[in-house]
């Protein structure tokens, strides 16, 4: 899939700097030669200089658009906006919010291989993956925990059922570029697998807490819920590349029941006998959601891509109003 493709450029000449170093030094081994570091070796500058450019196609970010997305921008880790006000503060309020942590597995295999400049460059990449995907659709990144993520979805006068859609397609295309896309980079160099699991719950507005966590600059925003605990929990019981979500995100998404699984291993992620609860997790089908999607196409062999987005063509009628009369060349006569 095209969509990561520069984040994939990015992480395929970090693997190849291993392989440039090691070609010098065999040279300068038999011929007795020392000098600068190869031209041809990916720097950290040169990282530096790459990772500020990235960015994801026009036809992704209208598709964000077109389901109602709105990014969160300039932020601040541990300062969701929406909840701002309560910095420096004792309150609390009670609001809703959808919880998800992504722990990226296998990248200390890297050391194996590279050094931890490398190392560096290829696990902040893939971070920042996930972090500009759950930012095009409306995510804020809450912490970055090691080599994973929090995140929330959601916030004030955003729809419930939407900010859960916005946070299951992110997560699903991001789980796709590390299931496919840099497995396949990575193989080539003979990488043990690097995946990615995902935990997603949803706690209504009854169901969240937000106050402040800490004191002064060792401080964050945060939520008190079962519901963000009960994500970090379900994180551990995702297998390779799966996202597993509560009854509440399944609830709220609206999509096919066919997209989820019981976990097999712990149906009831918590239970609370003395009120009848039972609190069901599910492995949701991310590549089966993401296929029936009007926005993807599928190849014969099973890969995914974005469909081009046909940009809106305005009305006559609404150029009309923004011309007005000022129109000495128009040769369209408005009635």
């Amino acid at each position: 899939m095209n969509t990561f493709s520069e984040y994939q450029n990015i992480i395929e000449k970090a693997l190849n700097r291993n392989e440039i170093s090691k070609g010098l030094n065999e040279s300068r081994r038999y011929t007795g030669l020392a000098g600068p570091t190869s031209p041809g070796r990916y720097t950290f500058s040169d990282y530096v200089s790459n990772r500020s450019q990235l960015s994801f196609s026009a036809d992704l970010v209208a598709i964000a658009n077109k389901m109602g997305a709105v990014p969160l921008n300039n932020q601040v880790i541990g300062h969701h906006p929406h909840f701002s006000h309560l910095k420096g503060t004792t309150n609390t309020e009670k609001h809703y919010i959808i919880s998800a942590f992504i722990d990226i597995k296998g990248s200390t295999n890297l050391f194996k291989k590279y050094d931890e400049e490398t190392n560096m460059i290829i696990t902040n990449t893939i971070q920042l993956a996930a972090i500009n995907v759950c930012q095009l659709f409306g995510g804020f990144i809450q912490r970055i925990q090691g080599d994973g993520l929090f995140v929330y979805f959601g916030g004030k006068n955003v729809d419930k059922s939407k900010a859960t859609q916005h946070c299951l397609t992110a997560l699903g295309l991001f789980s796709y570029f590390v299931k496919n896309d840099l497995k396949r980079a990575f193989e080539q160099h003979g990488i043990e697998r690097i995946f990615t699991k995902i935990g997603i719950d949803f706690g209504d507005d009854d169901k969240v807490l937000w106050g402040v966590a800490g004191k002064d600059n060792t401080s964050e925003i945060a939520t008190y819920s079962l519901h963000t605990s009960l994500a970090a929990k379900m994180q551990a019981y995702a297998g390779s590349n799966e996202i597993v979500v509560g009854q509440y995100v399944k609830d709220k998404a609206n999509f096919d029941s066919m997209l989820y699984t019981v976990v097999e291993e712990q149906r009831y992620i918590f239970s609370d006998q003395d009120n009848a609860f039972y609190y069901t997790q599910y492995v949701f089908d991310w590549l089966k959601y993401l296929k029936s999607s009007q926005h993807i196409a599928t190849s014969i062999a099973g890969d995914i891509t974005i469909k081009p987005q046909i940009a809106t063509i305005p009305s006559i009628a609404s150029l009309k109003e923004v011309v007005g009369e000022n129109r000495p060349y128009a040769k369209i006569k408005f009635r």
